[in-house]
């Protein structure tokens, strides 16, 4: 069953502008061969372009990307100054970037390999005193090639001097996760609901969508005097404002199935919300 959220973090309700800048020094990478050099630094401005693609998609948000992306040049200029200089509310920096492909498993005689992609981002307010830190990571499916024995396999693997749009793509993954509270979305649980008779016309309605028949159907059980029915009328309830998003009400009433009456259901999805 989807759920969609809210996002958890809001820029100004009214028009807001970020600035994009890059403070990652890429010789900070110690990689010596040029090629890889050259690499790391296509991924590190695939992840500040990104970036401004994301955020410019919010309502009311103006990205102003200010980065060399051919030669990812380290800005050090004022953040409070850059922000004056542009008017603008935020300034996002790129301060870290690091890659590389990896053995992930060996499994039927298949050695498999994952692109391994970290950023980090710093969101500055306006004034370049108060700053919110945004790391993201990435693990992606790179390739795969016979097993050739642990030796050959560990020296001989996909790098990343010749993967570079692999590395771009999994640096935007990356950026999308430092980014994810900015954004409204959506988790599908398949929680189970107790189906004994009396509840089956309430599952109906939510099987149908229809939240709120539910609701209404369910909420005479909660004063049941036998305990294991108020207990999986409260748990099927939690289902339903899980469902509408209303997870303040969801917890209340999967405490409530629990303390009725304990059972898995309702300790299962206690765990879930207690992290949403």
């Amino acid at each position: 069953m989807p759920v969609d959220y809210t996002a958890k973090l809001n820029f100004r309700p009214d028009s807001t502008i970020i600035v994009l800048i890059n403070q990652f020094d890429v010789t900070q990478a110690k990689v010596n061969n040029k090629k890889k050099l050259d690499v790391i630094k296509s991924g590190a401005a695939a992840a500040i372009n990104y970036a401004g693609l994301e955020l410019g998609s919010l309502p009311h948000v103006k990205v102003i990307n200010l980065v060399d992306s051919l030669n990812l040049p380290v800005n050090t200029d004022s953040v409070k100054l850059i922000a004056a200089k542009n008017k603008a509310n935020y300034v996002m920096a790129l301060k870290g970037f690091s890659a590389d492909i990896g053995l992930s498993e060996i499994s039927n005689n298949t050695s498999y390999y994952n692109t391994n992609t970290t950023v980090n981002f710093v969101l500055y307010e306006n004034n370049g005193i108060y700053y919110r830190k945004l790391d993201g990571k990435s693990v992606d499916p790179q390739s795969e090639q016979p097993y050739m024995g642990l030796i050959p396999t560990l020296l001989i693997h996909p790098t990343i001097k010749g993967n570079k749009q692999s590395i771009k793509t999994s640096a935007e993954h990356a950026t999308e996760n430092a980014l994810q509270d900015y954004f409204p979305y959506t988790i599908t649980h398949n929680r189970p609901l107790y189906n004994d008779a009396i509840f089956l016309p309430a599952i109906k309605e939510i099987q149908s969508g229809n939240l709120k028949k539910a609701d209404s159907l369910l909420q005479p059980f909660l004063q049941d005097k036998n305990p294991q029915i108020a207990s999986k009328a409260a748990y099927n309830l939690a289902v339903v404002y899980e469902s509408e998003g209303d997870i303040d009400s969801a917890l209340d009433l999967a405490q409530q199935s629990s303390d009725k009456y304990k059972n898995e259901f309702a300790t299962l999805i206690l765990a879930d919300l207690k992290e949403e």
